[in-house]
């Protein structure tokens, strides 16, 4: 019996040789408080005490205690058996569950900033019909300043008058021409943004969305 704990004992210590590729991340188990100590054993001084749920990286094993680091740096021994390299389930569902949380928080605020623009998608066609109708307003005065020009032509008697109000009916139409110009390049830009807040709106939800139901799997329990 002995030769057999001996030759246990001689194995462990062969594989803890070899030191890991990764940091070897550990939680204290149980709804317990447990010390940190300088050594291995109950003679050595008290570090600090950690508390369930804590992370220590493991370092090497000692008999009955394990060597570790804390997220803070400090070193020292704490009892194997109050250690775990799961996170106990209570502290990993609250954990889930507040990063839950966060999400619903996230995806209501896209929501209701889709809604938003929903809003703003609404006041856009409503621009856009404005413009669309001053667009026909614009070429109605058009048609009617050609009809007046033309009457001017057939009926005027004074050529120094005929060629006054030429000229301004030219500059009057070019006035026309060039807002006219500026209405559909605002037309242009107002449909190109409703277009790309359209899609990001969509974009974002649906990924909002995948990540939701990613983080909502439940993870595979470790052995």
């Amino acid at each position: 019996m002995r030769v057999l704990v001996f030759c246990s004992l001689l194995l462990m210590v062969s594989l803890l040789s070899v030191v890991p590729a990764e940091a070897d991340t550990r939680y204290v188990s149980d709804q317990i408080v447990i010390t940190l100590r300088r050594g291995p054993g109950t003679e050595y001084k008290i570090l600090k005490s950690l508390p369930t749920g804590a992370a220590v990286e493991f370092l090497e094993e000692e008999d009955n205690y394990l060597k570790v680091r804390t997220k803070d740096g400090s070193e020292g021994y704490v009892l194997k058996q109050y250690v775990t390299t799961t996170l106990p389930k209570a502290y990993a569902i609250a954990r889930l569950e507040k990063e839950r949380a966060q999400l619903q928080e996230r995806l209501a605020a896209m929501a209701k900033r889709a809604q938003g623009w929903t809003a703003e998608k609404e006041e856009l066609r409503r621009q856009v019909a404005d413009v669309q109708q001053a667009f026909s307003s614009e070429k109605g005065k058009r048609a009617r300043l050609a009809k007046k020009h033309e009457t001017l032509l057939e009926g005027a008697k004074n050529v120094s008058d005929l060629l006054k109000e030429r000229d301004q009916l030219k500059a009057e139409n070019e006035k026309y021409a060039a807002d006219l110009a500026k209405l559909r390049q605002e037309n242009d830009d107002i449909l190109r943004k409703a277009i790309v807040k359209w899609f990001l709106a969509g974009a974002g939800v649906l990924f909002v969305g995948w990540l939701m139901g990613k983080r909502s799997r439940p993870r595979k329990r470790a052995f």
